[in-house]
This record gives structure tokens, C-alpha cells and sequence, in this order.
């Protein structure tokens, strides 16, 4: 495929080919329907529509603050009802993996309380890396001696956390230092969607310290990489993805993990990809410079201008 049949703006004919040729919708969160707690115009009337045509929705997120439970109460509030099981979020991601693998040990997680809730809900140990962990004021120098490592951690996971500190990069860095220790991350994300100055850093570099530390390459679980659309097909073995869209605002995470898994991509630019990076993106391409896999099969302004769409298309053929 070249260039010219990628990163196509959609019209309306687009939009009723993706409606009649896909059952499954797999949705990115922010940057795609919100920049929270601001919801896009049309994000839940599309959502709505789309179930009541038939169409099976997930959302997949590489948010490791938050539950299946946490982010199906926020969609009930915004007025879509959205079920536990159709969150694809990266701390259930990190439970459902474990399980794939038959783990059976103890998990130091340097992460939210979220990890910890769907980790211990499919039975696995939790022992410590949860909440801070931090020095005391006064402190010169680390007494080695006195820090409490558990001896049987099988197992570290890195996710994102507010209360990350110099103990806590210690400790995971530590354990890993053991050989058969195994060692995820939920994603690699360096930094969070923002829409001001601010740089809020992310999952990712947290993760830089504890590979950097440990000398320890980890497993990623969340998009682009394969173990969550791994995940979802465990959980529904139906879903085809040559009948899936994956709709994304993030070039390197969502379009690059629908393209690579083999379903169709649709970018949205009201999150963290513009229309003119994409088109840089896109001369890269065709230089070689940059993989194809970042360059969505459509485009379109935002998820209420694909709605839109399909509506005209429902106008036109009654």
C-alpha cells in the first residue's frame, strides 16, 4: 500500500464503509472522547450509535490509574453504558497476562492503587510498592541494612505512579537484580496527554529509571504492543480484527497498534497527533525514514465529525 492510499481524510462514504464492513470499534479514551472532565461534542452520541447498530465497543487505554469498575462508572455518568468487561485498561491488562502465564508468585507493582485492586481481584499477592514509600527528611545516606525486601517477589511490574521515589526505583531495581525475576511494564508511554504547557511525564519514565537501574529489558503489555490485543481476543476469541477500527489521537501508540495487529485506523487530531505532524510523518515515510506503521488508513477532525458522517449517510439513503 502507498502513502497516498494512507492517512485519507474521511468523507462520508468513508464513514459508512467503516460502519457496514467493521463489527468491532476499539476506542482510545484521552485525547479521543475527552480531555477530562471535558467530553467532546458528539464522543457519547457516537458511542450510542454505534451500539445501536450493532457494532461491539471497547476502549483501550494504556491508563493504569484506573479499574475496569472506575472507568465503566465514568462512562455511566456521561451517558453511555459501557459494561466492566468492555475496558481494555493496561492494570487489567497486567492481571489477565499473569493469568495467560499461570503466575503464581508475589508482585512488587510501583503503581497506583488501581494495579493493586485488579491485581489481587484474579488472587495475585501484592507486597508493597503501593503508595509512598518515602525517606525520611533528615536523610543523608541509605541504610541498606534496614530496608525490608521480601525475599520470594517472583515478579515487578512498573506502571505509572504519582508516588514514585529513590526507594521505590531502589527496591524494583533490586529485586530484578535477581535473575529469574519477571519484569512488566503496563506501557512506555514517556509522557501523558496534556493541552498546556505543562509536561506531565508518564508511564514510560518511570520505566526508563527501573530498566536503567536493573539493566533489565522489560515486557510492555500495553498499546502498541501485542499482549493487550492478545488480551482482548483471550477474553473474545470472535473479534476479527480484519473487521475492527481502532480509533486513536496518538500516531505511535493506537494507530501503530491497530496497524500492526491488522485492523483498520482512524485517527482523530484532537489529541496528541496534529494534521501537520502527520503530514511530516508521512514525507518520512516515503524518504524511509519512518515506519508506515504510524500512518493511519483515515483522518478526521474529531469523533463528532465522524458521527456527522454517518448520519448524512443515513440521510442519503432514506
Amino acid at each position: 500500500m502507498s502513502t497516498k492510499e494512507l492517512c485519507i481524510h474521511l468523507t462520508e462514504l468513508h464513514a459508512k464503509s467503516l460502519l457496514n464492513d467493521n463489527d468491532t470499534f476499539l476506542f482510545d479514551c484521552d485525547g479521543v472522547l475527552w480531555n477530562f472532565p471535558d467530553i467532546f461534542t458528539g464522543a457519547v452520541e457516537l458511542l450510542n450509535y454505534l451500539t445501536e447498530h450493532g457494532k461491539r465497543l471497547f476502549f483501550v487505554t494504556n491508563n493504569s490509574t484506573k479499574t475496569q469498575d472506575d472507568y465503566a462508572k465514568r462512562f455511566n455518568d456521561i451517558g453511555y453504558k459501557a459494561k466492566p468487561e468492555q475496558i481494555i485498561c493496561s492494570a487489567w491488562l497486567t492481571a489477565q497476562h499473569l493469568k495467560s502465564i499461570n503466575f503464581k508468585g508475589k508482585c512488587y507493582v510501583v503503581g497506583m492503587s488501581s494495579m493493586k485492586h485488579e491485581l489481587e481481584r484474579e488472587g495475585f499477592q501484592i507486597c508493597g510498592g503501593i503508595g509512598p514509600d518515602p525517606l525520611a527528611s533528615d536523610a543523608n545516606a541509605i541504610k541498606t541494612d534496614k530496608l525490608e525486601l521480601d525475599k520470594d517477589v517472583d515478579c515487578v511490574i512498573s506502571a505509572l505512579d504519582l508516588h514514585i521515589s529513590y526507594i521505590k526505583i531502589l527496591k524494583a531495581a533490586t529485586y530484578l537484580n535477581r535473575p529469574n525475576v519477571l519484569f512488566l511494564a503496563t506501557n512506555d508511554d514517556a509522557s501523558l496527554p496534556q493541552s498546556d504547557e505543562i509536561v506531565m511525564p508518564g508511564a514510560g519514565s518511570i520505566l526508563a529509571s527501573v530498566a536503567a537501574a536493573s539493566c533489565r529489558s522489560p515486557t510492555i503489555l500495553g498499546k502498541p504492543h501485542r499482549p493487550m490485543f492478545d488480551a482482548i481476543c483471550l477474553a473474545f476469541p470472535d473479534v476479527d480484527p480484519k473487521r475492527t477500527v481502532m480509533i486513536g489521537d496518538r500516531v505511535e501508540t493506537d494507530i501503530a497498534f491497530g496497524n500492526r495487529q491488522g485492523t483498520k485506523t482512524l485517527l482523530v487530531f484532537t489529541g496528541a497527533t496534529s494534521e501537520k505532524y502527520l503530514d511530516t510523518l508521512k514525507q518520512q515515510v516515503e524518504k524511509h525514514t519512518t515506519e508506515r506503521d504510524l500512518l493511519p488508513n483515515f483522518c478526521v477532525k474529531d469523533v463528532g465529525q465522524f458521527l456527522q458522517f454517518l448520519k448524512s449517510t443515513e440521510k442519503s439513503t432514506s
